[in-house]
């Protein structure tokens, strides 16, 4: 009976350093897997930091190009309304211009006959 105690004994004992031995390398591979998935999560969040980065410089270039070609056509906008207001002013001018010149005759003619 005492042998059978033994036997079981050392089989239990035998059993124990299996599960204990499973245990640690379970435990070894878990700790390797999450250091490996931290890994994975700095280099992803790295990638996002540069993605990131990398729209708000493009956000940047194209708000950019935007402002510079509104500017340019607000000026060529307010330089071609200038020239039409420039000629209209001309045109006035020139027709301002011969009819003044026309009463001053038309004035001196009923003056001086």
């Amino acid at each position: 009976m005492e042998s059978e105690r033994r036997e079981v004994l050392e089989a239990n004992t035998g059993v124990l350093k299996e599960l204990a031995m499973r245990e640690a390398q379970l435990s070894a591979k878990v700790s390797q897997a999450k250091e490996e998935a931290q890994k994975i999560v700095a280099e992803a969040e790295a990638k996002a930091k540069e993605l990131l980065h990398k729209a708000e410089a493009d956000a940047g270039a194209l708000e950019a190009e935007y402002k510079a070609r509104r500017e340019s056509e607000e000026k060529s906008i307010f330089e071609a309304g200038l020239q039409a207001a420039q000629g209209a002013a001309q045109a006035i001018s020139s027709a301002a211009s011969g009819k003044v010149a026309g009463a001053v005759q038309h004035i001196v003619s009923k003056v001086l006959p």
